[in-house]
């Protein structure tokens, strides 16, 4: 064998060696890419359950957030400012589901699911309280999808309606 006879061979090796890790790494960013997706769906759903444990663990704040969202109106002054302040908490919390669905990172069942949930529990007169005074700190495409979602009537149960207290 000669010299350039090897010197083809090993540009051939050399050649396969470049696609076998060019294989490699796309299967390992795909792997990543999958993972990172699953981790940010995750976390939101987490941070979806801490606001439900810090409703379910202060009857007052419950209580509040509740009535604000039935009866803004009703609320004192400083009541009031609490219910603004945690549903500004719940609604910054939907922005960043609202954002994973955009970029295609959470999947569409699931993200019809949340709009379902937050259109009962925000289809009220304290969420237009909400819209009217701090909404426009919002980006205005989450403001603009917020508008729509409360115009439409939701489409929870009546059973899911009394529980939610919000009839």
């Amino acid at each position: 064998m000669n010299w350039e006879a090897l010197g083809a061979l090993g540009e051939i090796v050399g050649a396969l060696a470049v696609i076998v890790t060019l294989v490699y790494l796309s299967v390992q960013i795909r792997q990543n890419t999958k993972a990172s997706r699953i981790a940010a769906v995750q976390a939101a759903s987490e941070n979806s359950s801490r606001f439900s444990e810090l409703i379910a663990a202060d009857p007052e704040l419950g209580e509040i957030f509740w009535r604000g969202l039935r009866e803004p109106d009703s609320l004192e002054q400083a009541q009031r400012r609490q219910f603004l302040s945690v549903l500004n908490v719940f609604i910054r919390r939907e922005a960043v589901s609202f954002y994973l669905h955009q970029e295609g990172i959470m999947p569409d069942e699931l993200w019809a699911a949340r709009v379902e949930s937050l259109r009962g529990a925000v289809n009220q007169p304290g969420m237009q309280l909400y819209l009217d005074t701090v909404g426009d700190s919002l980006p205005a495409d989450f403001r603009e999808f917020l508008h729509a979602t409360v115009a439409k009537p939701s489409t929870l149960s009546e059973q899911a309606m009394r529980v939610l207290a919000t009839e």
